[in-house]
């Protein structure tokens, strides 16, 4: 089963010129040996200044979380598409939570990500709700969220919880 937003953000991704000649399609159980490998490439690195990457408790925790209905794959490509991210996010009744945003190396810094952001805060004001995060200390994704709206709510050390309205 599809996740309810990975239609509306894909119509409003529609208008975003950098998000031309890419798409989103619902994750499946199969998607998630790729899915695994991406989080290991997008955040092993922070993840080991943090606490220290342990591969096996990293694929055992991913293996039991791992829910496709909340995911969408991030496809780069028209005429030879390829799997090249993800995005994982759940729907609540007053906040959108942004669970994950990865993409492979070669694909960040092209204004995708900033896209995808940018859509999913306008979903969010167009339902009345706030969009909310957590990212690690040490990744500088964070400076992208601060210029996008976010506000640290929370620190618990490790983790920023931020909020955009």
């Amino acid at each position: 089963m599809a996740a309810g937003w990975i239609e509306p953000l894909t119509k409003v991704l529609a208008g975003a010129r950098a998000f031309r000649g890419w798409s989103l399609r619902a994750a499946e159980r199969d998607d998630e040996d790729f899915l695994f490998a991406l989080h290991r490439d997008a955040m092993r690195g922070y993840v080991d200044q943090t606490w220290g990457w342990d591969e096996a408790w990293q694929r055992a925790h991913f293996a039991a979380t791992f829910a496709p209905a909340r995911q969408a794959v991030i496809v780069h490509g028209e005429a030879s598409p390829r799997d090249v991210g993800r995005i994982s996010l759940t729907r609540h009744w007053r906040k959108i939570f942004l669970r994950d945003i990865e993409l492979l190396g070669p694909e960040r810094n092209q204004g995708v990500g900033t896209a995808i952001l940018n859509a999913v805060l306008a979903l969010a004001r167009d339902s009345d709700r706030y969009v909310e995060l957590r990212v690690l200390r040490c990744n500088p994704a964070q400076r992208l969220y601060a210029r996008l709206g976010f506000r640290v709510i929370d620190d618990d050390g490790a983790r920023l919880r931020m909020r955009a309205l």
